[in-house]
Order: C-alpha cells, then structure tokens, then sequence
C-alpha cells in the first residue's frame, strides 16, 4: 500500500514531488479505512462484537497516524521547505509510527 510506498520512497530516495503525489494516494487509502470505519461502527450498534471493537480501534489509530503524517507532509509542502535531508528525516520518523525500521 501507500505505507510501504513511502518506505521505499525513504529508502531509495525521491522528490518532494513524489511525495506528494503518495499524499495523494493516502488520502484516498484513508478515505477507504474511514468508510470502512464508519460502516463497522454504525454495525456495532445492532449487534456488538468485540472483534469489531478490536478492528475499530486499529481502525481509528491508522486514521490517526495517517492524519498525522498527511499533516507534517502538507506542512512540510506549504513552507516551502526544499531541504531534503530535512523532509527525508521527517517522513523517516513518521514511517516508524508505522511499524517501519529505523535504519
């Protein structure tokens, strides 16, 4: 998905460009897992499950993260900042939200 895309992105080294075009295709990923959140949530209501609640919560914590990194990318973007060492540390650190490697 679009997670191991900017992984590989860090990894390999791309442009600021290409990162935004990622930015892009998380907010569609997101906009997927938020309907999918939603649809869970709203099933919960008729008939409770606790896998359901388990899925909502890694749900509502993968929109967290994602809402998290698409911010620091769209600020990173709207300052302008060309430094790509910098944006490359950011995006770094942000993946390990992810579950990604330090390296």
């Amino acid at each position: 998905g679009c997670i191991t895309a900017i992984s590989d992105c860090l990894e390999d080294g791309c442009s600021v460009e290409a990162m935004m075009k990622l930015d892009q295709k998380l907010a569609e990923e997101e906009a997927t897992i938020a309907a999918s959140f939603a649809e869970i949530k709203n099933r919960q209501k008729t008939g409770y499950s606790e896998e359901n609640k388990g899925t909502l919560a890694w749900l509502e914590n993968f929109l967290r993260r994602t809402g998290g990194l698409r911010a620091q990318l769209l600020a990173l973007k709207g300052k302008g900042i060309q430094d790509h060492d910098f944006i490359k540390q950011m995006l770094r650190a942000a993946s390990v939200a992810f579950g990604g490697s330090r390296n």
